[in-house]
């Protein structure tokens, strides 16, 4: 009997590690994996701003809040970087960010999308990275000195507030 070659071994310890996973989280990953890519050629061809308005055209589910909500965050942050490994070219921090904060949405969760940026020496860096209740999903990018350039939220009004002096009798 001949040993495992290490390709075949890492093969059976990825499809273990995916028979361990929900189905909700297989659902994540398979999303991931098909959006990754997408939301990458989206950045390069047509720009942030209109991918944002791609994503926010799909309708967010209710909004809601449970003790459990950043755990399960923090989850589905680990399940888009786990696809991205499987993702050529590789995605950057931007595509990865807007992955994670459009799953957020589309689960009721009001993530929002931070960019961010540092000199280092005489380089300018951006960094982009999604935080939920003000709190950083996965790594904290403040540990890297990032300064906050832009946020923008993951959760928008459905109907605009009317002011209770301005409502009809």
């Amino acid at each position: 009997m001949s040993l495992p070659s290490p390709r075949s071994a890492r093969l059976r310890r990825a499809l273990l590690g995916l028979a361990r996973l929900s189905r909700a989280e297989r659902t994540h990953l398979a999303c991931a994996v098909l959006l990754l890519p997408s939301v990458s050629a989206g950045l390069r061809l047509l720009g942030l701003r209109r991918v944002l308005a791609l994503t926010a055209a799909v309708p967010p589910a209710r909004p809601r809040a449970s003790e459990d909500d950043h755990r399960a965050a923090t989850r589905t942050a680990w399940l888009v970087e786990v696809a991205a490994r499987c993702v050529r070219p590789r995605p950057t921090c931007l595509a990865k960010a807007l992955v994670v904060s459009s799953l957020l949405r589309r689960r009721g969760l009001a993530a929002q999308l931070v960019v961010g940026v540092s000199k280092a020496g005489t380089r300018l860096e951006g960094h982009a990275w999604v935080e939920l209740g003000g709190a950083a999903l996965g790594a904290d990018p403040r540990r890297g000195h990032y300064r906050e350039l832009a946020r923008i939220p993951g959760w928008r009004p459905t109907s605009p507030t009317i002011a209770s002096h301005e409502r009809a009798p």
